[in-house]
C-alpha cells in the first residue's frame, strides 16, 4: 500500500483519450510517414497526450494478447480474419477499446465506459488493496478492481468512484470545503465520518455502510435524500433509496484482506471471490444454493477454493489456472 497526494498523477480527459484511440488506429492501418511526424508532434504538445497514449497503447496490447489465448480456433480465425483488412482492423480497435473512430462513444450499457477505467486518476488491480492520503488529509483506500477519480477545486472536494469499492476516512479541510463523494446512482456528503462505497459494472445500486459519524445521501434523478447514520447501511440508485438496515460489524472487513460470509449461497460467495483473482470463477448451478459461513483471506483465493472442498460436498474444476468451476 502507498501514500499518494491527488497531483501525483494526472487525468486523461475524454476527448484525449479519443484522439490518443484514433491515434493507436491510424498507427495500425499502414501509417506514412507525415502520419508518424504528426503522431510525435501530438504526443509531445501535451503532457496529457503522452499519459493517454501510454495508457490506451497498453490496454490495446492486453486486449491483443487476451484475444490470442481465446479457446477455439473459430474465435481466433474471426479476429484474424476481421483484422487482414484496414477497415476491418479499424473496426475491431474502435470495438475493443470501446470508442469510435470519431470519438463518440458506442457502449449504451449502465457500466462505465472503458476509458473511464483506464484514465480514472487512481486505480487498483484484481486482488490489489489501495490506500492514498489526498491533499486534504482524507484517507482512501481502493478494494480490487476499484477505480476513483478526484476534483478537488475552490468550492469542494469531490471524489468520483467510476468503479469497484472504496473506504473514506474524511479529513478536515482548511478552507471548509465539503466533500462530495459522487456515483452514477448521485450523491453521499460524509459529515466527519468513516463510511465504505460500493458500486459495481453491472449494479445499478450504490451500497452505503456508515463506521463512524454520518452521511447524506442524495438520488442523482429524483433528488430524494436520507441521512444514513453511524452503524447502518443502505442501497440506492438515481430513483430512490431502500429501507436502512443494520450494517455489520465487518463491513470494512475488505480493508485488512478478509472476506466474511454469514450463511451466504455459494452462488454468491464465489461470485464475491472472483473479484480478487484473475480469470473465471463459476459456481455449477447444482450447488449454488448451498450455504457457506466463515472469515477468508482473500490474499490467496486459491487456497480458499482448496478449503471449500473440504468443508462443503464440492469440487473444484480447473480447466486452466483463470477457467474454474465449482461443482458437485
Amino acid at each position: 500500500m502507498s501514500s499518494l497526494s491527488t497531483s501525483s498523477l494526472p487525468r486523461s480527459r475524454p476527448a484525449v483519450v479519443a484522439a490518443a484511440t484514433d491515434w493507436l488506429i491510424c498507427l495500425q492501418c499502414d501509417p506514412t510517414p507525415a502520419d508518424l511526424s504528426r503522431w510525435q508532434t501530438w504526443r509531445a504538445a501535451n503532457p496529457d497526450h503522452e499519459l493517454a497514449w501510454q495508457r490506451v497503447a497498453a490496454m490495446a496490447q492486453t486486449l491483443e494478447e487476451h484475444a490470442a489465448k481465446l479457446p477455439g480456433a473459430a474465435a481466433s480465425q474471426v479476429v484474424e480474419q476481421v483484422s487482414r483488412s484496414q477497415a476491418g482492423r479499424r473496426r475491431l480497435l474502435a470495438a475493443l477499446l470501446g470508442v469510435s473512430a470519431t470519438g463518440g462513444l458506442v457502449m449504451a450499457t449502465g457500466e462505465p465506459a472503458p476509458w473511464r477505467l483506464w484514465t480514472a486518476a487512481y486505480r487498483s488491480g484484481v486482488g490489489e488493496r489501495r490506500l492514498l492520503t489526498l491533499e486534504d488529509g482524507t484517507r482512501l483506500m481502493l478494494n480490487t478492481r476499484s477505480a476513483v477519480d478526484t476534483r478537488f477545486d475552490a468550492r469542494a472536494r469531490r471524489i468520483v468512484l467510476v468503479e469497484g469499492e472504496i473506504h473514506i476516512e474524511s479529513g478536515q479541510d482548511a478552507l471548509g470545503r465539503p466533500m462530495i463523494v459522487e456515483t452514477r446512482s448521485g450523491f453521499i456528503s460524509p459529515i466527519g465520518t468513516r463510511f465504505t462505497v460500493r458500486q459495481l459494472g453491472e449494479e445499478a445500486q450504490t451500497h452505503v455502510a456508515v463506521l463512524e459519524g454520518a452521511v447524506r445521501i442524495q438520488t442523482r434523478a429524483s433528488g430524494t435524500e436520507l441521512r444514513l447514520n453511524r452503524g447502518e447501511r443502505t442501497a440506492f440508485d438515481r430513483d430512490g433509496v431502500d429501507a436502512v438496515r443494520p450494517s455489520p460489524a465487518n463491513a470494512d472487513a475488505w480493508t485488512s484482506g478478509m472476506l466474511f460470509a454469514d450463511d451466504w449461497r455459494l452462488q454468491d460467495f464465489l461470485a464475491e471471490l472472483g473479484r480478487y483473482r484473475r480469470g473465471f470463477l463459476r459456481c455449477d448451478p447444482t450447488v449454488a444454493d448451498l450455504r457457506i459461513t466463515g472469515a477468508f483471506p482473500v490474499q490467496d483465493t486459491d487456497k480458499v477454493l482448496r478449503l471449500m472442498e473440504r468443508i462443503l460436498p464440492v469440487r473444484v474444476h480447473r480447466r486452466t489456472a483463470y477457467w474454474v468451476t465449482v461443482g458437485p
